[in-house]
């Protein structure tokens, strides 16, 4: 039997896993961050971090942030 394999299924590749945050999840395929899948963005069939991300494509976010006078946060 595969050791890759289980009723059908491959397995992940657990050196591309983490729990240094505190949780299971990936780790950045180009920096060796380790995130949370939460945080994690897949960019060409890999996990990758935000910078990572945003330096690979040159993308940013999609809205800037703006103070809004009226909104009591305390």
């Amino acid at each position: 039997m595969n050791s890759g394999l289980l009723y059908g299924q491959i397995m992940p590749d657990a050196s591309k896993l983490s729990t240094a945050t505190g949780q299971l999840g990936p780790v950045c395929a180009i920096t060796g961050k380790a995130m949370t899948f939460a945080e994690a963005v897949v960019l060409d069939d890999k996990f990758v971090c935000w910078e990572a991300y945003v330096e690979a494509t040159g993308a940013d976010s999609a809205s800037d942030g703006k103070y809004v006078s009226d909104l009591n946060l305390e």
